[in-house]
């Protein structure tokens, strides 16, 4: 039989090895130590900078003198320097003159099938591009983005319309990428 003098011996004769508030404060250190470990390293999240970067280019005037004025390609470079502060002129004293050309795009297959058809697609796109800071040499530059996808022989109007996609895609990216590269040359 079981009683209550018997329970109580038995829960007295354990011990505690640590109270509620030392178990918070191992959570806290262990909290602590990672978030050191992680400002040690030098992580920075994408475009936390970005801010610091469009502060220095603000004011700043840039003429873009594109190959193909009218492309999708000029469209989303003059999106992107504006986004990073940068006041576009269509003519005039500029501070800077960035020269863009003609954008190219390529596709070559990774991997084949059984049937010696493509199972993989690279796709590559590419714009060489010049920037020059009236002051100094000019900077001669290739943006390139690259994507590989499946490819379904069964599936022609899909694939065209991947294809489509992707290249809208990696044409905002050649644009962000351009951006990226002269806001950097630009802040050093």
């Amino acid at each position: 039989m079981i009683t209550h003098d018997n329970i109580g011996h038995g829960s007295a004769n354990r011990k505690v090895n640590s109270s509620p508030s030392q178990s918070a404060l191992g959570r806290w250190i262990c909290l602590s130590a990672t978030l050191m470990c992680l400002a040690g390293c030098g992580f920075q999240l994408k475009g936390s900078d970005a801010a610091s970067s469009s502060a220095k280019l603000e004011g700043m005037t840039l003429q873009l003198i594109s190959g193909q004025p009218r492309s999708e390609l000029t469209r989303e470079v003059s999106r992107a320097l504006s986004a990073t502060g940068l006041m576009l002129l269509q003519e005039g004293d500029a501070m800077l003159t960035l020269v863009l050309q003609h954008e190219q795009f390529t596709q070559r297959n990774v991997s084949l099938t059984a049937q010696a058809r493509a199972a993989e697609l690279e796709l590559t796109l590419f714009a060489d591009f010049t920037l020059d800071r009236h002051e100094s040499e000019p900077i001669d530059a290739r943006a390139t983005v690259t994507r590989q996808m499946l490819d379904d022989p069964r599936n022609v109007v899909g694939k065209t319309e991947e294809i489509r996609l992707l290249r809208k895609e990696m044409r905002r990216d050649l644009a962000d990428q351009i951006a990226r590269r002269i806001s950097h040359s630009l802040g050093t």
